[in-house]
């Protein structure tokens, strides 16, 4: 199942830069091995914001809320999660042999 996730790390800014800057080296490496297990699909920048949006995937939103939990930055970060349904005209363009 997929996911598109919402995440603003902002708040980690407020911490100390010693402990900031490990924070987010432990998330950096984390999210290495989420992009290498198949979870974290594809994420992006948003301009302007200390915040991302990506598609995760996951059996079922148990398990992507344990993932998410694990995150390093997760204490320090606001997260909204939006369950993706497939679109028909997905299934119409891969039924398609054209």
């Amino acid at each position: 199942m997929d996911f598109m996730i919402h995440l603003d790390g902002s708040r980690v800014y407020e911490l100390p830069a010693e402990e900031r800057d490990e924070v987010v080296k432990r998330e950096h490496a984390h999210a290495h091995e989420l992009m290498a297990a198949g979870v974290l699909k594809h994420i992006w920048r948003l301009p302007g914001q200390r915040g991302n949006v990506g598609i995760w995937s996951a059996t079922d939103a148990d398990a992507l809320e344990q993932v998410l939990a694990a995150l390093p930055i997760r204490p320090h970060a606001d997260i909204k999660v939006t369950p993706l349904a497939t679109h028909p005209l997905t299934l119409e363009a891969a039924a398609d042999p054209a």
